[in-house]
């Protein structure tokens, strides 16, 4: 989502008003959603594309594990004219991120670490951490850690680690260090951003950046496997995500959606090839980002979160305890830490293990039950799980950068089709 340190230059401008021809509503019933309320949702969904503010979505609603409506819109290709189909390859950047959570709640589970154990246990860098106190003449003055970064840390963004933040010395830093490099290594990363200072003592702050990506190394690290092997082997092969992954195959490149960016003066952009497509071609890049790296369709992802909906199991596969997706899916924050996105406009939430939860419907920007849960990507993807409603909202798109007023909408369009069960 926000923060990716390697989101590119924008070339080829496309006019705005390209658009593919409309489909009809085909909402099917669902359990306690209003059939005509949901169909709502589709001329919503052709005006942000007839506009020019979106390429292209794919919305799908689910209930009770039934899906209630899905649809797709516009061109998967601007340029071609192609119409987005069903089955259409996405980059989900930090939608990576509870995927990953997943891979180190597994190893939880199977009492390889414990919440609470120092991540220099794993990973050697991480014992002699320094923070950043403040900027002098000579530089920075630097400040012993007053405990050590843990497990815990990592997944709820307390760490002290970053995307780089402000361009001050330690965003300097970040941008120097070049984390993201695909030709550098998972392991070869995680050094780099233990030479970095902190930007704050370990659990006194909230900040978003490469935690879920060193957790990726941990995973590694105690599980003896790739990060793309473990997630392979006990994810994706069980919950039969057949196009999730790190790379796209080349057979099934012609699926791979184009990604754009937006802007008021240029309207959508497309991405060049170098980084939309070449960084996803198996051995063009090293770097498994367990923060922001995978692709995935509609319905591998929507099988992912309706595991969660479930409490970790999906048609008698059961990936993670009931428990276990209560701790992810529970607000972690210490007391007096708040998290920090949309611009500030993220009242009534806080976070879990690597997903947002809403912790006040009042103070959010709409519609939601407290306890809901899930994240976005930078792309504008994103998904959220409402257990108290038994509701899966997937929304899937390729525009950058993330315009978070989607979100609104699509939960307004959704919860207002909601009727008693």
């Amino acid at each position: 989502m926000k923060g990716v340190a390697w989101l590119c230059a924008l070339v080829f401008v496309v006019p705005a008003f390209a658009q593919a021809p409309r489909p009809k509503a085909q909402p099917q019933s669902g359990p306690g959603l209003s059939s005509e309320r949901l169909a709502r949702i589709v001329p919503v969904m052709n005006q942000l594309v007839r506009e020019g503010k979106f390429p292209h979505m794919s919305v799908t609603v689910a209930r009770g594990g039934r899906i209630a409506f899905q649809q797709e819109f516009g061109f998967a290709d601007l340029e071609k004219r192609d119409p987005l189909k069903k089955d259409a390859i996405y980059r989900v950047f930090s939608m990576t991120k509870p995927v990953t959570g997943v891979a180190v709640m597994i190893l939880l589970e199977e009492g390889r670490f414990l919440l609470d154990d120092p991540v220099s246990k794993y990973i050697a860098c991480f014992k002699n951490l320094q923070v950043f106190d403040s900027e002098t003449g000579g530089g920075m003055k630097l400040v012993k850690t007053d405990r050590e970064v843990t497990i815990r840390d990592l997944l709820r963004q307390t760490s002290g680690f970053s995307y780089g933040g402000p361009a001050d010395s330690i965003g300097k830093m970040y941008q120097a260090r070049d984390l993201f490099d695909p030709n550098t290594s998972l392991e070869q990363m995680v050094e780099k951003a233990c030479s970095i200072p902190l930007r704050f003592q370990p659990g006194a702050k909230w900040e978003y950046g490469v935690s879920i990506d060193i957790l990726g190394r941990l995973v590694e690290v105690v599980s003896g496997q790739p990060l793309d092997v473990f997630m392979q082997k006990r994810i994706f092969d069980p919950l039969k995500m057949v196009d999730t992954g790190f790379f796209v195959p080349d057979e099934k490149m012609g699926r791979f959606a184009s990604c754009y960016s937006s802007s008021p003066e240029k309207g959508l952009s497309r991405l060049p090839p170098d980084r939309a497509i070449d960084r996803y071609r198996a051995g063009k890049n090293k770097l498994l980002s367990g923060g922001g790296g995978l692709v995935s369709t509609v319905s591998d992802y929507l099988r992912f979160a309706t595991m969660l909906a479930r409490g970790g199991e999906l048609d008698g596969v059961r990936i993670l305890g009931p428990r276990t997706i209560g701790l992810m899916s529970m607000n972690q924050l210490p007391e007096g830490v708040r998290p920090a996105w949309w611009g500030g406009k993220n009242g009534g939430n806080g976070y879990g293990f690597t997903m947002s939860v809403t912790t006040d419907v009042a103070q959010t920007t709409g519609y939601g039950s407290v306890g809901d849960f899930g994240w976005d990507g930078a792309a504008s993807t994103f998904f959220r799980v409402d257990p108290r409603e038994k509701l899966v909202l997937l929304v899937m798109t390729q525009r950058m950068p993330a315009d978070l007023e989607l979100q609104v909408k699509v939960k307004t369009l959704v919860y207002q089709a909601l009727l008693d069960e």
